[in-house]
């Protein structure tokens, strides 16, 4: 009976090998195996308990292990060698492992600290190619802006040396050259609403030497009226000579008369100088104002020739003087608006200058309807005042002026 268990327990000792081995290559195959084992473990104790061998199948059961525990002893004896060694060698491992992770530990640690110095450098360097970006900005701009400030520095010493023509254009470059390149800068938004004040500025230095230039031409139309008069009076007195020379008398137009005296007239053309008008004239063109600027001339002219025939005159015997530089200022004034208008005919048109010739008749006749008594009342003013209006009347027509209606005034005063 001992015998049959101990074999009985062999077989399963050598089926569970079987287990242990086969089970873990064949996977689900090890269980069915198990299953066996069991299963023949079944019928081994129920036969013990129904023959009641328990207490030999234990003491089977201690020698069986006895025995296994004895084998592995010897086992165990066999190989502790090669397992201290292997375990003096693992010892060894982890300490070269422990070493060479000390040593990644450090490495990395002055990785890192190389890292961050690296990146310190690369954030200064990113700086300063951003302030070298900034400083060659700046200087682009500067000289972009150079130019400006020497061109603008020269626009006011242009102006206050009344340089005009190179002031309009060098205005003209900021507007049309510079101000597009700069207008980004702070300076050209400054420079952009600027320009304005700069163009109210230069036609005002314009304006105020025209409105002195008007102002000096009361002397200088007074000497031109005075000049005109007495050359008119030289050519009366050759009139009178030739009329004198004439068997048959006949009437002669003072429009032939003119033309017969042109080889007698060998005096210089009056030039007035009209340099002042024709650069104030070219400003406000440039600056897009001509038609502002000739409204003021207008106005200006025609204040001018109201405050000339609102001078005071006299019509008393030795008086005349006093009405004579009246159609003195008269002559010169509308001299002036003849070569305005011969010479810049797109600005000052004739019915401009005729506006004002009508409106100086209507006053000359205003001032003669009011002086008509004193007229009439002396032989004497009559005759002088006749001969006055009579040269003025050749001056203003050999002038191009319409004279009709001062004819009819004359006869109207002193009959036919």
């Amino acid at each position: 009976m001992a015998d049959s268990i101990q074999q009985q327990l062999q077989q399963l000792v050598l089926l569970s090998d079987s287990v242990g081995t086969g089970g873990a290559v064949a996977g689900s195959g090890g269980v069915s195996t198990v299953e066996e084992a069991m299963e023949q473990l079944g019928p081994l104790i129920h036969s013990v308990y129904r023959a009641n061998k328990q207490k030999l199948f234990r003491q089977q059961v201690d020698l069986f292990a006895q025995r296994k525990d004895a084998e592995i002893m010897k086992l165990c004896g066999n190989y502790h060698q090669e397992f201290v060694q292997s375990v003096a060698q693992l010892l060894k491992v982890r300490q070269n492992t422990s070493e060479l992770q000390e040593k990644v530990v450090g490495l990395n640690a002055e990785l890192q600290q190389s890292g961050k110095s690296l990146y310190e450098k690369k954030a200064e360097l990113l700086g300063l190619r951003r302030e070298q970006r900034n400083i060659q900005l700046a200087v682009d701009a500067v000289k972009d802006c150079q130019e400006v400030v020497r061109m603008v520095a020269g626009f006011d010493e242009q102006v206050e040396t009344k340089q005009y023509y190179s002031a309009i254009k060098t205005l003209g470059g900021l507007k049309d050259v510079y101000l597009p390149q700069i207008r980004k800068y702070v300076f050209g938004k400054v420079l952009e609403s600027s320009i304005p004040h700069m163009e109210t500025k230069l036609q005002g230095a314009a304006l105020r030497d025209m409105k002195d230039w008007l102002y000096g031409l009361k002397k200088t139309t007074r000497d031109i009226g005075r000049h005109l008069d007495t050359r008119m009076k030289k050519k009366q007195g050759l009139w009178a000579e030739r009329d004198a020379t004439i068997k048959e008398r006949h009437f002669v137009s003072s429009a032939v008369q003119f033309v017969l005296d042109e080889e007698f007239d060998h005096d210089d053309p009056i030039t007035v100088e009209m340099m002042p008008l024709y650069q104030c004239l070219h400003i406000n063109e440039k600056l897009g104002r001509r038609a502002e600027f000739r409204r003021s001339f207008t106005e200006d002219r025609s204040d001018q020739l109201s405050l000339i025939l609102a001078s005071p005159v006299h019509f008393a015997p030795g008086q005349l003087a006093s009405f004579e530089a009246v159609l003195f200022d008269i002559i010169g004034f509308f001299v002036v608006e003849h070569n305005i208008l011969a010479s810049a005919p797109d600005f000052r048109s004739k019915s401009d200058v005729d506006t004002l010739w009508d409106m100086c008749i209507a006053k000359l006749s205003d001032i003669l309807a009011r002086g008509i008594q004193a007229i009439r009342g002396d032989p004497e003013v009559s005759h002088s005042l006749q001969g006055v209006l009579t040269t003025f009347t050749y001056v203003m027509e050999e002038n191009a002026y319409d004279v009709r209606k001062l004819r009819d005034l004359m006869m109207a005063i002193f009959g036919a």
